[in-house]
Parts: structure tokens; sequence; C-alpha cells
């Protein structure tokens, strides 16, 4: 028989109950010391990443991330193998370009259809001297500009877990949390 309250038992179960988390996952969590939902809840965030809107790309220093709405410009196939698949967008001031490595080109003409606006989050680079992100983390039509946190915590990782279920297994978790009375005066 547990002392536990009923209500917290949700916290105490394992890391599988949660959308996302396999076994294997759930395994690759163990290595952070991550067992249970309740242990997501006391892991705090290394860093955190800010997505806060920008005009433009132009002045932001090489590395830093930036969120910037663009208009999608011509897509260019790779001309070889091992070579990168390009789209090049306009933000208000100037144009960049978006680089996928190993990119399928019917996805990336779905999210990023020529002429359509978007919103695109990603660490700006510098290649010969011409602003690029490759790989951007979010492309997202204006519409849907609520999606975005404008601040993104940064977990620690192991190998087989990512940020994104990181992220998606700390919030789930803290909606399992649940919201009880203060019993500190």
């Amino acid at each position: 028989m547990s002392t536990r309250p009923e209500i917290l038992f949700p916290l105490f179960a394992g890391l599988e109950k949660l959308h996302g988390v396999g076994p294997k996952t759930a395994e690759a969590m163990g290595q952070l010391k991550l067992t249970k939902p309740r242990d997501l809840l006391f892991t705090a965030p290394s860093s955190v990443i800010d997505r806060r809107r920008i005009e433009t790309v132009q002045g932001v220093e090489p590395g830093q991330v930036a969120t910037v709405e663009v208009t999608i410009g011509t897509h260019r196939a790779p001309s070889g193998r091992g070579r990168p698949y390009r789209i090049t967008v306009e933000d208000a001031k100037t144009s960049f370009d978006l680089v996928f490595f190993h990119a399928n080109d019917r996805y990336l003409t779905g999210i990023a259809p020529y002429g359509a606006r978007r919103l695109i989050s990603g660490k700006v680079e510098f290649f010969d001297g011409v602003a690029q992100m490759v790989h951007p983390d979010h492309i997202l039509p204006p519409d849907q500009a609520d999606d975005l946190p404008l601040i993104e915590p940064v977990y620690p990782l192991t190998a087989g877990v990512s940020q994104k279920v990181m992220r998606r297994a700390a919030a789930q978790a803290a909606d399992l949390a649940p919201d009880l009375p203060e019993w500190i005066d």
C-alpha cells in the first residue's frame, strides 16, 4: 500500500506512458537518470533559444538563431551527388538561401512553395559571404506563428533522444502534474 496520494500516480508511471516515448527512447532516457515523468519535471534546461521574430537576417552574427518572415523564391535542386538543395528566400531587406542536404524535393516544394510567405527559424551561417540557414529548425505559414515558442528550452541529451522528444516529454510531464493548493504561507 502506498502513502502517495492517488492524484500523483501518473507522475510515477513509466516514461512509456508519455506519447512519443517508446521502450527504446525510455531506455535511452535512463542514461540521463530519467525513469519517470516526475524526473522530467526536475530536469532543468541547460540553455534557451530566443526565437523572437526579427525583420531581417542582415547584421545577425554567424551562429545566432534568427526568426524571420520570408517570401519563398526559386528552388535549386542539387547539381550532383552530395550537393545541397537550395531555396532562395527574401526577408524585408535581403535575400539568402535555405540549404538542405539529402533533401526530398517533393517535401520541400510542399512546405515552401514558390511565392509563399513563411516564418523561418534557424541558425544563420555565412558561406562565401552570403547568409544562409542550413536545415532551418522551423518553417511555418505566418498564420501558425503562435505555434512557434518565443523562448525554447534546450535540454541535456543522450544518444537516441532528440530535443523535440525531450521538449514534448517534459511538456507532457508538466501537464500530468496536478494543480495543488499552496501549503506554505
